[in-house]
């Protein structure tokens, strides 16, 4: 009997060892600085947060159905987790903040964003722990920053400074991709939603086909002069067409003007040629023979220096993104694109799910 419990105990202590919580690769966002809780109260995303420890057996348990729900919610609601051993100033702040304790191990808050208010609210999540119940409590929290645009309200809506998004659906609501996306472009796009029983707006953007959405780029009121997007209903293709019509971000500036330029080799100033003057110039050579097209090779990110691929590779790298960088006309243009999408959805090791719009 005393064996058998010996050996149990090795076991269990071997997989608690051998079970890394969140590590790189994980969609749970770690929160490890202060920097993380500043980024928690000044985000526009609805936001769950666990407080777990290593060696904790329910946080073990917790953890594969921690990772399924932030995959599934991947883009749309900010999953994170913090370690209350290792990072007691980040659990502390946190907790003071949001007016709570841990009294026990996993805990598991809600931080919703309130309109009107710059501080989130705290909702204390009791129910069971597994992704499908932890995705259907947090989906109707999400916060919404689109307004219903009728008929009467149009003329307000397309008053706005910014670049205009409306979407027309047979849904009363928005849904979640809708919401994030409002959350991600706070302040920096508007965004509408209408009915598609509503003639008069379907009929001025000859809206026939259901969802569809459209923007009327910054400063254009008329309908007719509406972009429609024709793209994937994912997070990623609607962020990438968004972001050309988006207000820059506070603080940066549209374009990243450190990124080098394109290096002309084989001139020297003003293009040039290097050889000298008085030479006569040697006869022009026969073409060469078309090699048959090659598959080019996928550039894996991780192991290149972005800033060092020919302009012809970050096009084709872009491509995987479905996004012709539009606007772009030097190689910073495109070195700065491809950072930005990089910084935002990782390496393009996975495939966007599709989402319902």
């Amino acid at each position: 009997m005393g064996l058998t419990w010996l050996c149990a105990a090795v076991v269990l202590a071997h997989v608690a060892g051998t079970h890394a919580f969140y590590e790189r690769g994980s969609e749970v966002i770690s929160l490890r600085s202060m920097k993380d809780v500043d980024a928690i109260a000044k985000s526009k995303f609805l936001w769950i947060v666990e407080l777990y420890r290593e060696g904790c057996g329910y946080c073990q348990q917790l953890t594969p159905e921690y990772e399924k729900t932030a995959k599934q919610l991947e883009k749309l609601v900010r999953v994170a987790a913090v370690d209350v051993e290792k990072h007691r100033d980040v659990a502390g702040a946190l907790q003071q903040t949001y007016g709570f304790q841990v009294k026990g191990v996993p805990t598991i808050v809600v931080l919703q964003p309130k309109t009107g208010s710059t501080k989130k609210e705290r909702i204390d999540y009791n129910g069971e722990r597994t992704a499908t119940a932890m995705t259907s409590f947090l989906r109707p929290l999400m916060p919404d920053y689109t307004t219903r645009v009728t008929k009467a309200s149009f003329e307000k809506f397309v008053s706005s400074p910014l670049a205009k998004v409306i979407l027309f659906s047979d849904k009363p609501k928005a849904t979640s991709l809708l919401k994030a996306l409002s959350a991600k472009y706070h302040e920096r796009l508007t965004f509408g939603i209408a009915g598609s029983n509503d003639k008069h707006l379907t009929g001025l953007f000859s809206a026939s086909e259901f969802p569809s959405l459209y923007v009327l780029p910054k400063d254009v009121i008329a309908p007719g002069e509406a972009v429609k997007y024709t793209g994937q209903t994912t997070f990623l293709s609607l962020d990438v067409f968004l972001m050309d019509y988006a207000a820059p971000k506070p603080g940066k500036d549209a374009k990243d003007s450190k990124a080098p330029k394109d290096d002309k080799a084989g001139t020297g100033k003003e293009g040039k040629s290097k050889e000298g003057k008085g030479k006569e110039s040697a006869p022009p050579s026969p073409p060469a023979a078309k090699k048959p097209a090659t598959e080019e090779p996928k550039i894996v990110l991780r192991d290149v220096d972005v800033a060092k691929l020919s302009v012809k590779q970050l096009k084709a790298v872009l491509r995987r993104w479905n996004d012709s960088c539009t606007g772009c006309s030097e190689k910073a243009d495109y070195v700065a694109r491809v950072a930005e999408l990089r910084s935002e959805y990782g390496d393009l090791d996975d495939a966007a799910p599709r989402t319902e719009l």
